[in-house]
């Protein structure tokens, strides 16, 4: 996959939109990570720690709900990225945002796509985080599958013993078009 073909569609087709956000509980932003590492795409994802009261143990982009203390929902992501995994995501290197995907709960995420320079240092928030997963993405993507426990539009996708479902899938569906038009 290559990432100048995924900076420019996002530059041109999904732009970063910054508008003030109002505080709503069902309002949460991600930041999908993707860089280059041994030659090769790669996109970062965490699985949450099992511990959590929500979503415990799934696997997802890190990002969480929209807080007072942001702006809009870009500062979310850059926040929760930060306090998830102690990285902090340059503005500029934030080349775009993707359509909004809404969740069965009613929770809308909308999730912001960073084209880094390389792969990122990390330092996982234990409390938070289970595990950092660092996939190939084209990888990733080839083992997309329908899902069959959802709507028809339902996808999934495997990385090794790890299924990322739902609204991360969704979103890893959106992404992989990038490269597809």
């Amino acid at each position: 996959m290559d990432l100048f073909l995924i900076k420019h569609k996002l530059q041109h087709d999904f732009p970063l939109v910054r508008e003030t956000t109002f505080p709503h509980p069902q309002l949460a932003a991600v930041m999908v990570m993707l860089y280059p590492k041994s030659k090769k795409t790669h996109v970062l994802m965490t699985r949450r720690a099992t511990q959590l009261k929500y979503h415990a143990g799934e696997v997802s982009f890190p990002g969480g709900v929209f807080e007072e203390q942001d702006d809009d929902l870009l500062a979310t992501a850059l926040r929760e990225t930060e306090e998830e995994l102690a990285i902090q995501v340059e503005s500029e290197d934030v080349l775009g945002q993707l359509p909004v995907v809404k969740t069965r709960l009613g929770f809308e995420i909308t999730p912001f796509v960073s084209v880094l320079p390389s792969a990122p240092k990390y330092e996982p928030a234990e409390n938070e985080v289970g595990e950092v997963l660092e996939m190939p993405f084209t990888s990733l993507l080839s083992t997309q599958q329908r899902d069959v426990g959802s709507k028809p539009e339902g996808v999934m996708y495997w990385f090794q013993h790890h299924r990322i479902w739902g609204a991360s899938a969704k979103i890893l569906k959106q992404i992989g078009h990038l490269s597809s038009y």
